[in-house]
């Protein structure tokens, strides 16, 4: 079961606990998990180390909340799409979702390593917050393929939960080809890639 920061990580004054998560996005993005080190997050963070484990209870703990503030404030970015997708095309929200994405990654290359690290470590319980997290992330393209079979823009034989899935696992790959190539040709990606999905599941 994926852990929170213990009680008594809340209860800290906001900056104190910015000062540790910032240590940390700085430690993870720089090392990755398995070379990251806890003497240096919490002297960045300037707390003992004791008192770290009086709000983790380990480094992995820390990492995955980490992980996990990231994905809310990517979702939170994305939001204006999601409250209002349905008085759009899929074409459009597609388009913005990808686009807002983007931006958000592109805003601190620190967020960006974090990621990558993530997406590439090899650990079991990488899977559980995968298990998490994943359907959340897959139900955003959920949302906008049912809305449009609704509308009559979607293929009657396109599986709907098959092609989220498509959709997310393609977003991500184009994310990090973007990223590591300096966000090169960014809106040229955009429009050929939502052509590409576009012409996978809509209507011709």
């Amino acid at each position: 079961m994926i852990a929170i920061p213990k009680k008594t990580f809340f209860n800290l004054p906001e900056q104190k606990r910015r000062l540790i998560v910032q240590a940390a996005l700085d430690e993870f993005a720089r090392y990755g998990f398995d070379a990251s080190n806890m003497n240096r997050i919490v002297e960045q963070s300037k707390i003992a180390k004791g008192s770290f484990y009086q709000y983790f209870e380990d480094k992995k703990d820390l990492y995955f909340h980490l992980i996990d503030t990231l994905f809310k404030k990517k979702l939170q970015v994305i939001e204006p799409v999601l409250k209002n997708y349905e008085e759009n095309t899929f074409s459009f929200n597609l388009k913005e979702i990808f686009r807002l994405g983007l931006e958000f990654s592109a805003g601190d290359p620190k967020i960006f390593k974090l990621g990558e690290d993530f997406s590439t470590m090899q650990r079991p319980f990488v899977l559980e917050f995968m298990e998490k997290y994943q359907p959340e992330a897959t139900d955003i393209y959920i949302n906008l393929l049912t809305h449009a079979r609704k509308t009559g823009e979607l293929r009657e034989s396109v599986d709907i939960s098959l092609a989220a899935t498509f959709i997310s696992a393609i977003i991500k790959q184009a994310t990090i080809d973007l990223m590591e190539n300096n966000m090169r040709d960014k809106e040229t990606v955009i429009r050929e890639l939502s052509a590409f999905i576009e012409y996978a599941v809509l209507k011709r």
